[in-house]
């Protein structure tokens, strides 16, 4: 898509056709194109030869932009429910291989908390919760 300079002579302005759109078109100088407005979406040019074929109307084009931009937004959300899934397992399958290299053993780490737990108890002849009293009021 080319960008294209509005020129103004007297009181009309002009656009310029890229040659190659005009080729494929077969676009020939003295053809008449017509012009149009869509509310909302900006302008139509289509040939007078071929502007009786194709009926544009303003709601199918609505109609067409609703439905282009439901199936957008549908996209994005389940593109971004994939992205989650996605992270989510990659965290899950690093958890295991960790798991699986000894790197990170939960089970060992549990079994020398307890082993030092016991330790403590035997050098201090136990562990005993202790509540501090309230002092009494004089």
């Amino acid at each position: 898509m080319d960008l294209r300079r509005v020129v103004k002579i007297k009181n009309s302005f002009y656009v310029n056709i890229p040659r190659e759109i005009c080729e494929a078109l077969e676009i020939r100088p003295g053809d008449r194109l017509k012009v149009g407005y869509l509310a909302g979406s900006g302008i139509f040019i289509t040939q007078e030869k071929g502007a009786d074929k194709i009926p544009v109307n303003t709601k199918s084009v609505d109609a067409i932009q609703k439905a282009a931009d439901f199936i957008y937004s549908q996209l994005a959300r389940k593109l971004k429910l994939l992205e989650e899934s996605s992270i989510s397992n990659y965290h899950t399958a690093m958890i295991k291989e960790i798991s699986r290299l000894g790197i990170f053993d939960l089970q060992r780490k549990v079994d020398q908390l307890e082993k030092r737990s016991l330790d403590v108890k035997k050098e201090r002849g136990g562990l005993v919760l202790i509540r501090q009293q309230k002092k009494s009021s004089r």
